[in-house]
């Protein structure tokens, strides 16, 4: 709202406009009857009501002329009413008049002007006097009238006094609100001079970013489009990689199948050894065999040859034997000649005897070189038999050696077919695995042609994430400086007054300082409720008072602590204390601490919800915590407040935290919520200084 000093001059001008009518009906009506009781006369009345009327009708016509706004109507009224009071007072009866001019006079304080009522004093004053005087003259005084004067002059002196001293106060009291204004306004214009020199600061830092942030859109245009060609050459690079697959699985399979059949071939083939083995030396066995029935025909040749000569022997002494029987037949027959000559002659039947004795003789040696020749023959026969035997033996043993060698050979005859049906199908499928190499060849051309592509694309990413990343720095760098900037800002609003006890509600926690002898002692405590200048809360420990202990306190308000010092610490009901703050605080801006990225299960509750969200964490640090969830209840959860337990999280205090929800982050479905604690925790600090920082 502007001060318009024209329209409070129009409300003093209407109110003591109203003032100046109502006690101007007011008289005007008591005269009247005053008049209808005898008491006064008509051109008295007729002159009391020109002379009361006459001044309030010329100044609302001068109010008409000039504007209600005018300060010289402030003059009409004094003026005015001045003489209606003094008519008044010089034909009044009573010595009551004199307080007629008191309830005009005090709205002449609405002007705030110490003149005007002065002057108004002096001749309201100087009427009682020439009133006391015109009395005096007449000869009507008496000592009670000459008191009642007195006491006239004196009351009006003092009321006089009273407004003046009224006004004198409220003026001094306006000048030192306006001072305060001033001293106020004036550090406003210096906080707002520090605004605005934060906010060029501000703006010309976030102009950089903004720079910046566009540079890396279009940075982030040429990653994302090098991704998408990236994404397209994958595509193409994964149907190769799958063609590729099917064919290194058809290879596989021919493969798969060649090393069976080779397995196969080589089970054949170790067959075969093994048969061409047992072959080589059936064959082995045979060739001995047969060189044993070699050697058994040619003891069988040389038996026969001996046999034949015996045989021939036999054949010769059978001769003999023949020749002898013939002359034995010739001889018998001689001798039945010579016998039937015998009566004449016994010299012829000697003859006979003789040469039959001898054949016998010769016969018997025939008989017996026939005996040892049959003996020999008998010898040689069994000899032959023997070896004849031998001969069959060896050809029984040949026979079943060449039948178990042809067996051999028709094993190693099949296993060669198979052998050589197994290599037609090695031999197709080697090339089908061929054709397959050849397929593969070119796709691999394709696939290095798309690898160059995605080479290229890669490293054109790379450069532009380079360049994003030196941005990055610089925004980084740019926004370190606008925290600066802020947090001098906030330093300077809660000396400019622009941050009070008014900006702190239930559920904070604050830090109360007791300090006795010049040793400091900290509490912690929550805010249960908030007065006009102060809190009342509830402490961990005990809070001494006393004229040796003074107390300053601090209060974490979002982002900021604010710190009171000298504070006035008093015990109430139910434990509680009551702390109160005067003046505005000092601000300070909340240290920002190092976060540490952990993925630990958490469980949460929003607000005044019963209802559980699971999640896992994504950071944590000493002012403030982050986590993630899939949870829709999430996604308008800002500005709320949230409890957490973290599992598997050992710290001094405990795994559970409070804070308020600050920002949600929809990342295509799972809610990454940041929170700001309500209390920083030194215990946090050291864990990740210990398990994050020192790594």
């Amino acid at each position: 709202m502007e001060y318009d000093e024209k329209k409070f001059q129009r409300m003093a001008n209407k109110y003591a406009l109203a003032i100046w009518v109502i006690i101007d009906a007011i008289l005007t009506v008591a005269y009247i009857i005053e008049f209808m009781k005898g008491a006064k006369t008509l051109p008295f009345l007729i002159a009391f009501v020109v002379i009361c009327w006459l001044p309030v009708a010329i100044g609302v016509l001068f109010l008409k002329i000039k504007g209600m706004h005018t300060p010289l109507f402030r003059e009409f009224v004094a003026t005015g009413y001045g003489v209606f009071f003094a008519y008044s007072v010089f034909t009044a009866e009573t010595m009551i008049t004199f307080s007629y001019i008191f309830p005009v006079a005090g709205m002449l304080i609405l002007y705030k002007n110490r003149g005007l009522l002065i002057r108004c004093c002096v001749a309201n004053i100087i009427v009682l006097i020439v009133n006391a005087v015109r009395i005096y003259a007449m000869g009507l005084n008496t000592d009670r009238t000459m008191a009642d004067v007195e006491v006239q002059v004196a009351c009006t002196i003092l009321c006089y006094a009273g407004y003046i001293l009224s006004l004198k106060y409220i003026t001094k009291s306006h000048e030192a609100l306006l001072d305060s204004v001033k001293g106020n306004l004036k550090r406003v214009v210096e906080t707002v001079q520090k605004v605005k020199g934060a906010s060029n600061s501000i703006v010309d830092g976030m102009t950089v970013v903004r720079e910046l942030s566009d540079e890396n859109r279009d940075s982030a245009d040429g990653v994302a489009q090098n991704m998408v060609d990236l994404t397209e050459n994958n595509g193409v690079l994964q149907d190769k990689a799958e063609f590729m697959l099917n064919t290194i699985d058809t290879i596989n399979g021919q493969v798969g199948n060649a090393a069976n059949l080779v397995q196969e071939i080589d089970v054949l083939m170790q067959q075969s050894v093994s048969r061409a083995k047992l072959s080589s030396e059936q064959l082995e066995d045979v060739v001995k065999t047969t060189t044993e029935m070699a050697d058994l025909s040619k003891e069988v040749e040389s038996i026969l040859k001996e046999f034949k000569e015996e045989f021939n022997m036999v054949k010769e002494e059978t001769g003999t034997i023949e020749k002898i029987t013939s002359k034995t037949n010739l001889l018998a027959l001689n001798a039945s000649i010579e016998a039937a000559r015998a009566g004449e002659s016994g010299k012829g039947f000697a003859v006979v005897a003789d040469e039959i004795r001898d054949l016998s003789s010769g016969t018997k040696t025939s008989s017996e070189s026939i005996m040892e020749a049959l003996s020999r023959l008998e010898e040689t026969s069994d000899k032959m038999m023997e070896s004849i035997s031998k001969t069959l033996e060896l050809i029984n043993i040949n026979l079943e050696k060449v039948m178990e060698v042809n067996s051999s050979v028709t094993g190693i005859r099949d296993d060669s077919i198979k052998l050589g049906g197994n290599v037609k199908v090695v031999d197709g499928a080697m090339q089908e695995v061929e054709k397959s190499n050849k397929e593969m060849v070119n796709n691999m051309g394709q696939v290095a042609e798309v690898m160059e592509v995605m080479t290229e694309s890669i490293k054109q990413a790379a450069e532009n994430t380079k360049v994003m990343r030196s941005k990055y720095e610089e925004t980084s760098s740019n926004v370190v400086i606008i925290e600066r900037v802020v947090e001098n800002l906030v330093e300077d609003l809660g000396q400019g007054g622009f941050m009070s006890i008014e900006d702190v509600t239930e559920g904070m926690y604050l830090t109360l300082e007791q300090i006795e002898n010049g040793a400091a002692k900290s509490i912690r405590g929550k805010i249960e409720e908030r007065l006009d200048n102060g809190v009342t809360v509830s402490f961990d420990g005990d809070v001494f008072t006393g004229k040796n202990i003074s107390h300053n306190v601090t209060i974490i308000v979002s982002n900021g602590m604010y710190r009171w010092e000298n504070v006035t610490v008093s015990h109430i009901k139910d434990g509680r204390i009551k702390v109160l703050v005067e003046g505005n605080p000092k601000v300070l801006n909340r240290r920002k601490y190092p976060r540490m990225p952990i993925s630990n299960p958490c469980e949460a509750l929003i607000g005044h919800s019963k209802e559980p969200i699971h999640g896992n964490m994504v950071n944590i640090s000493a002012g403030g915590f982050s986590f993630a969830s899939k949870n829709n209840a999430l996604m308008d959860a800002r500005e709320q407040l949230v409890k957490i337990g973290v599992v598997n999280l050992n710290l001094e205090k405990g795994n559970k935290f409070v804070g308020h929800i600050i920002r949600v982050t929809d990342n295509d479905g799972e809610y990454i919520v940041g929170c700001r604690m309500l209390e920083d925790r030194k215990d946090v600090e050291e864990y990740v200084k210990k398990h994050y920082i020192s790594e």
